[in-house]
């Protein structure tokens, strides 16, 4: 039985669900002529809603809108074998990528030294993980799952189909020059979503406040700035520091310094973001102030390794793009010292304009986007 028959069985429920849906989206969702709002061009920000995204400049502000909203788009398919799970035990999550031919997808190209991610939150924005499955020859994938309390997930397939057209965000950034891990040509990523829901007593968590610092278990502080606009494209930067002090020999992870996933909230929308130019070491002041500060966050994909100070530069740079007024939350995962940790960080977007928030001292702009 594939997964959209065991939809069917859900009928009622699901209405419900859109009904409340289409709330939100009324509410805090974009508006067409919201998503196509932007003063950039395709190399600095992508937000890939799945499908290839053509030469004609409506199917360029098409692929700009958010992903992850749609259990099928542009011909792909996302089949969960379970749309339940218990609660705090570990098993198996099981899924395939259907095709546009109607079977398994085998074909993948590579993207951030992997075929697929597996992002896994619930719907009020706690309990995040990011995942990456192993893949079978019939095209099955499969990872550890444990989600530790009652609520409804979703859960979120990013990758990029070996067929796709030409796009972004698609090649392994250990076979391109290009950081991100795009290119001109190359395929288009798919970023698809699909719920499966914890029984038992749910207690929803609020949303933290906006905040430019976050706290990280082991004694590091990530200290967020930039501005968040949705009527342009929008810059982030973030250093991360131990004990008070500028970290400056993170490792490796996904082929770059760094992963940032954002989601809106309300819809969990996906954003993608491309990684810019890290920044310089700050000073002396600025290691206090990323110690000090306070931060919020969205999603994207950090500086790949050898961009920026052979010395090691502490700062990580992000571009990505705000579809609309909103709460976003943002989790930016970096290794250091062998552990992969992630930083959260909440961030409002108003409707009529951007959110600034301060720079680090001694930081300059980033240079160039990929």
């Amino acid at each position: 039985m594939n997964a959209m028959t065991r939809v069917g069985g859900f009928g009622l429920a699901l209405a419900v669900l859109f009904g409340v849906s289409y709330v939100v989206g009324t509410t805090i969702g974009p508006s067409r002529d919201g998503d196509r709002s932007g003063g950039t061009d395709s190399h600095e920000i992508s937000a890939a809603a799945g499908g290839v995204a053509g030469g004609g400049t409506d199917d360029l502000l098409d692929a700009l809108r958010p992903g992850g909203l749609a259990i099928s788009e542009g011909g792909y398919t996302f089949d969960p074998d379970e749309l339940t799970w218990p609660a705090g035990r570990s098993r198996a999550y099981t899924f395939r990528i259907i095709g546009p031919d109607g079977r398994p997808l085998t074909a993948y190209t590579r993207a951030h030294e992997a075929d697929l991610h597996l992002i896994v939150v619930r719907r009020d924005l706690t309990g995040y993980q990011h995942l990456h499955p192993t893949r079978n020859a019939a095209g099955t994938w499969s990872v550890p799952l444990r989600l530790a309390a009652p609520g409804v997930y979703r859960v979120f397939a990013d990758f990029v189909p070996a067929v796709s057209g030409a796009g972004s965000h698609a090649s392994d950034s250990s076979d391109s020059s290009d950081s991100s891990g795009s290119s001109d040509g190359a395929q288009a990523s798919v970023t698809l979503g699909a719920d499966v829901t914890v029984g038992g007593n749910l207690t929803p968590t609020a949303l933290p406040a906006p905040s430019t610092t976050a706290t990280v278990a082991g004694g590091y502080t990530v200290t967020m700035s930039g501005e968040a606009d949705r009527r342009e494209g929008s810059e982030l930067a973030f250093v991360v520091a131990r004990n008070g002090r500028p970290v400056t020999d993170l490792e490796e992870y996904l082929g770059a310094l760094g992963h940032l996933v954002v989601l809106r909230e309300g819809d969990l929308a996906y954003l993608h973001a491309h990684p810019l130019t890290r920044t310089p070491p700050p000073t002396a002041a600025a290691s206090t102030a990323a110690s000090t500060a306070a931060s919020a966050g969205a999603t994207a994909t950090s500086a790949a390794a050898g961009d920026g100070d052979e010395d090691g530069d502490p700062a990580l740079s992000f571009a990505t793009r705000f579809p609309s007024a909103g709460s976003y939350r943002l989790f930016l995962d970096f290794r250091h010292a062998g552990q992969v940790r992630t930083a959260e960080f909440t961030m409002t977007v108003a409707e009529g304009g951007g959110v600034s928030t301060p720079g680090p001292v001694g930081t300059r702009p980033p240079q160039h986007t990929h």
